[in-house]
């Protein structure tokens, strides 16, 4: 556990010595700013989306950044001659992704309280935004792996994002007919589109459950048989062994 704490306050120093501390906050200042222009009966109908972006897109795009900048540091050259395990630094990056959706929860929670009168569910929306945000951290750990320079890790992002946010976003919009639609809770976006917005919104008890299990199954077997097999291959690539 000391271990796992200490790596955590050192993603938490890494995310502010590279700004991306800052970077969040303007995008939620951003996402404020928007807010300020609905009514509160359309900002609730919209708030599900912010969430859904921030635990999805944001900390695909965070985690990816911390593993480049990683890559400039040579942690992972350190990490090979210390007592951490590669379970202990890859649940480090869980951890910190989750309490950075944490705080967005709070954040604009917050904000659209006292700025409309907004509220919601929220004993819904923190244990949807927790396996959301657990879930695309390995995701985003995933696609890093294959990502030689930072150009290449944001073609891989917008490549998950054209593959499976667009069509969430489309059947959010109404373009996407809803025949169709169903077939999109296989989408780790849609399902967690389906998991946030029960916090406006009341979703057929089963949706939720598939979408908890689906989630949670997705992440324990791309751990198990993806992110932390190839661990050891992405390591040996970086140290040039």
């Amino acid at each position: 556990m000391d271990r796992l704490l200490v790596l955590v306050k050192g993603e938490f120093n890494r995310l502010n010595k590279y700004n991306l501390f800052t970077a969040h906050f303007v995008v939620l200042m951003v996402w404020v700013g928007l807010a300020w222009f609905f009514e509160a009966a359309e900002l609730k109908a919209f708030v599900p989306f912010i969430f859904l972006m921030d635990a999805t897109m944001m900390t695909i795009l965070l985690v990816g950044a911390t593993l480049f900048y990683e890559k400039q540091e040579h942690t992972i050259n350190s990490i090979m001659v210390s007592p951490v395990t590669g379970d202990q630094y890859l649940l480090s990056k869980v951890v910190v992704n989750v309490l950075n959706s944490f705080v967005t929860v709070v954040f604009i929670s917050a904000a659209l309280y006292f700025m409309k009168g907004v509220v919601y569910n929220y004993f819904l929306l923190v244990p949807a935004v927790v396996v959301v945000a657990a879930s695309h951290t390995i995701i985003g750990i995933w696609l890093s792996y294959h990502a030689k320079s930072f150009s290449s890790l944001l073609v891989n992002y917008i490549i998950y994002v054209f593959v499976f946010l667009l069509p969430t976003v489309l059947a959010m919009l109404g373009i996407i007919g809803e025949a169709a639609a169903r077939f999109l809770i296989v989408l780790p976006p849609d399902t967690a589109n389906i998991l946030i917005s029960a916090m406006v919104r009341e979703v057929d008890p089963w949706r939720l459950v598939f979408g908890y299990a689906y989630l949670i199954l997705l992440s324990v077997v791309l751990y198990r048989y993806i992110v932390r097999p190839w661990f050891d291959w992405y390591v040996m690539r970086e140290v040039g062994v």
